[in-house]
């Protein structure tokens, strides 16, 4: 399974923490929105090769 975390603000610690238990054994991969000017179609690429996505803020 292809799990994606999005982060829409630096995660803390304690979003790190769940993430890595999220992740574990799986195929994972990540997408910062808070930089500047984030790529919204690899994005949406991204969305799509994943079998689930989770949203952090």
């Amino acid at each position: 399974m292809k799990i994606l975390q999005v982060y829409r603000s630096e995660p803390n610690d304690n979003v790190k923490t769940l993430v890595g238990i999220l992740n574990r054994d799986r195929d994972a991969d990540e997408f910062n929105l808070h930089g500047e000017n984030p790529n919204y179609d690899e994005l949406v690429k991204k969305i799509f090769d994943a079998d689930k996505t989770v949203c952090w803020w």
